[in-house]
């Protein structure tokens, strides 16, 4: 972690796990005291993510045919380098940001995007901040409000404005396939 010890959620063994998982991929720990540990990942091979900004790649089968832009903001340089190209890999286009400030920013410099997945707990405005003021500029934006603690605060913020939709970290591919899908379609019309 590059947070310290009095911060954070411990949460980065179980998004990698939880990555894995997502990509059909295994995890290795071996550990021996004094001498360190040793981490092994193993992927299944894939076709190649289109470069960022490119064309997405096709939706898989039985995934919904619209691509959605979607803006996923999160502190965790792990979660946005991981995510980026799953919603990509998914048939999607993406934008990143690191904070809530950056998410309003490119939100008030360009086009309006399908969906926003908001990390609840980051840096300055955090989730808790951005989300009313995102509100105030675009009032029906489908917004997925991610976090590994859900507590009575996410649970009264998720109620408190419409189109938000709770997500609990970590979340997996399978998830965010079915949260997307789900926007996508309710964007077909008949």
């Amino acid at each position: 972690t590059t947070k310290p010890a009095d911060k954070g959620t411990g949460l980065g063994l179980s998004i990698v796990y939880g990555t894995m998982t997502a990509h059909q991929g295994t995890l290795d720990l071996q550990s021996r005291e004094g001498q360190g540990t040793k981490v092994t990942l193993r992927f299944p091979a894939v076709e190649a993510a289109p470069p960022e900004g490119g064309e997405p790649a096709p939706p898989a089968i039985g995934t919904a045919t619209r691509a959605l832009d979607v803006l996923l903001v999160d502190d965790d340089e792990l979660i946005r380098s991981t995510f980026g190209p799953v919603i990509r890999c998914l048939g999607h286009r993406v934008r990143l940001a690191a904070c809530g400030e950056e998410a309003l920013e490119l939100l008030a410099g360009s086009a309006t995007p399908d969906v926003v997945i908001l990390d609840m707990n980051m840096p300055g405005l955090g989730g808790r901040g951005t989300l009313p003021l995102l509100r105030k500029r675009n009032p029906d934006l489908p917004v997925f409000l991610a976090t590994g603690c859900v507590d009575a605060s996410a649970l009264e913020m998720s109620g408190a404005f419409p189109a938000v939709t709770l997500i609990p970290k970590p979340f997996s591919m399978k998830d965010l396939r079915q949260h997307l899908a789900a926007v996508a379609g309710a964007g077909q019309g008949p």
